[in-house]
């Protein structure tokens, strides 16, 4: 009875609780209701109140068009709460050379000039009637700040090609800014509004924005010689490629704040974000087209990772697409022997088929402050996060090391990890290249410090593709030295390879790569692949291990399937290439003779590979 009693008053606390939140719940639904019906609305978005501003309302400059692609021009507005002032900057470039005849003191011209952010301190208030794209193209203009008053007239006067239109906004308030600057992008087809965005470009398209003394100051520029390079000169240090330079240098301190929009191929606007910017690659840096690593880092302003899906290949360990990144590459293709400008990507990609790790990428027309910067190729970054991102193991347990050009000479580099770890993988592989493993218990031993079938795949896969600039260069291994664990693939402490830089393959279908590698070398006797590949081959067990990933690598890339890949490759690159072209003065035509190379080796290699194998890796 007792317990009944007290089921009942429960139930009748719970109703009274319950009646009393509806009540409170319908008492401030009604005060909203009515507060928003004494609302006016003086500009689109905003009630023309401060009070509005305080009641979670946003504070952001508001567009009249969302960033975007536009077939035709736009008048664009914007509009601020009141008591509140938009001051922007107007980036854009309708010609192919927008360099206004300023030169660093190193020689270099500005190129890609203007991306400034709006500057309270320096506000042009002498406008003309109209505010048009002709305006905003001289170049006093392009560096200079406006506070809103009047619309802009954007509209693409040519048929040549798109028009990209940056303007950089943010609202102030008695001068202070009280919001970041924000990027927003237009994109405008051609001048009868007559042409899609499918048939202005076939790839995604990213638009960057970046101060431009962050590109050409002589202290600080990252695009430039600089003082790096003229103190370099003073100190009688020998002038080549690797003379220092401030495009040579490497690290945080060499990174610059851009603003960057992602279009996909359809046009839509999907990613935008404030992230890190710094020359990336070997002696490819002294181009003027310079290949770029995106760091993503909150304290920017934006996102702490790029939280996009941008490759569909790009999978972890469980076959899970990996949908966000720390690091991005935008890769020029300097080094791509004949300038296939499908080469590197092409040949990762058929690495992964055949299960080697290779490095994710896809193709990307990129604008840089306004202007066609280049066609170039979007790819992960092959570094510590890249094996976090793909083996979930924690990047600051992970050392990698890679083979990059030095002063003409070839030789191992840390990325990450310890100088301990470094001397440990010169241990192990000069371990594996000096010891016998030729009794029974060797391939026991050769498997506590690497992961043979990975091994055994990336060698076949190199030797299959005939890469030229490997294995004295363009090698990257990885190990985890973190807490082991052997039911873990990637956490059990031993090295693994990931494909690097493939510019060199794909060439020479007849070529004996067996015989290139295995006698390959290194300077200062750095332990090179080939010899480590060479020796343990003597191990009869690791013999038929590396036969059948090569029969694996020869069965996958049959003819049929590498002329289908090719073929492939080129039809999704072709419709930016007329556009490449253009600004780099070459002919499609000679582009595409010139990749009937690569279905000649398609066809042709199958029987030479084969035959190299039976003479250095017989059967039984």
């Amino acid at each position: 009875m007792a317990d009944t009693q007290k089921k009942n008053r429960i139930l009748t606390l719970t109703a009274v609780i319950i009646a009393a939140l509806l009540a409170l719940s319908l008492f401030w639904f009604t005060q909203l209701i009515l507060t928003r019906a004494n609302e006016t609305e003086d500009e689109p978005g905003f009630s023309g109140s401060d009070a509005t501003v305080q009641d979670n309302t946003p504070l952001e400059v508001l567009m009249s068009h969302s960033p975007g692609f536009y077939e035709s021009g736009i008048m664009l507005e914007m509009y601020a709460p009141e008591g509140y002032d938009v001051l922007y900057t107007v980036t854009l470039a309708t010609g192919r050379s927008v360099s206004d005849g300023r030169v660093t003191p190193t020689g270099e011209s500005y190129m890609f000039i203007g991306g400034q952010d709006p500057d309270p301190d320096n506000i042009r208030e002498d406008l003309p009637e109209v505010l048009n794209v002709n305006f905003f193209n001289s170049s006093d203009a392009r560096l200079e700040t406006f506070r809103y008053t009047q619309p802009l007239e954007l509209v693409n006067n040519g048929n040549f090609t798109a028009l990209f239109v940056s303007v950089k906004a943010a609202l102030y308030k008695d001068g202070v800014a009280v919001t970041p600057v924000k990027l927003y992008s237009y994109i405008l087809g051609s001048r009868d509004g007559d042409k899609s965005f499918s048939d202005i470009f076939g790839s995604m398209v990213i638009n960057i924005v970046i101060d431009e003394k962050l590109l050409y100051d002589y202290e600080t520029g990252i695009f430039i010689g600089g003082v790096t390079y003229d103190n370099a000169v003073a100190a009688g240090v020998a002038l080549d490629p690797w003379t220092p330079r401030n495009y040579n240098q490497r690290g945080k301190e060499w990174e610059r704040l851009a603003h960057i929009d992602f279009f996909e191929k359809d046009g839509t606007l999907v990613y935008s974000t404030v992230c890190g910017v710094r020359v990336a690659g070997g002696t490819s840096r002294g181009a003027t087209i310079k290949s770029l690593k995106l760091v993503a880092d909150s304290g920017y302003g934006g996102d702490n990772r790029f939280n996009y899906p941008f490759f569909d290949g790009a999978r972890d360990m469980n076959g899970v697409k990996i949908e966000s990144f720390k690091k991005l590459v935008l890769r020029n293709a300097r080094n791509d022997l004949g300038g296939s400008m499908i080469r590197d990507q092409l040949v990762h990609k058929l690495g992964g088929e055949t299960g080697v790790a290779y490095q994710e990428g896809r193709n990307a027309v990129v604008y840089m402050n306004g202007k066609y910067y280049a066609l170039m190729c979007l790819h992960e970054s092959l570094d510590a996060d890249y094996m976090e991102d793909h083996y979930f193991v924690n990047k600051d347990n992970v050392a990698s090391f890679l083979i990059r050009s030095d002063q003409y000479q070839f030789r191992y580099k840390q990325e990450s990890g310890t100088e301990e770890q470094k001397k440990c993988f010169f241990s192990d592989m000069n371990y594996l290249i000096y010891n016998d493993f030729s009794d029974e218990s060797g391939l026991d031993r050769i498997r506590e410090v690497i992961d043979v079938e990975d091994f055994c795949r990336y060698m076949a896969f190199q030797i299959f593709i005939v890469n030229e600039d490997w294995p004295h260069n363009n090698v990257l291994v990885w190990r985890y030295y973190g807490p082991e664990s052997d039911s873990v693939v990637g956490a059990d402490g031993r090295w693994r390879f990931v494909l690097k830089d493939m510019d060199f393959g794909l060439v020479g279908p007849e070529r004996d790569t067996f015989a290139m590698c295995l006698n390959d070398g290194l300077y200062n006797n750095e332990p090179c692949l080939g010899p480590v590949l060479k020796n343990l081959l003597k191990n009869s067990e690791f013999r038929g291990i590396f036969r059948q990933c090569a029969l694996n690598v020869d069965d996958v890339l049959n003819s049929e399937h590498l002329l289908e890949r090719i073929q492939e490759a080129i039809d999704e690159i072709e419709p930016d290439m007329h556009l490449y072209a253009i600004y780099n003065g070459m002919s499609v035509d000679g582009w595409l003779s010139y990749l009937e190379n690569f279905k000649v080796f398609a066809r042709e290699r199958h029987e030479k590979f084969l035959k190299y194998l039976d003479i250095y890796v017989p059967a039984g």
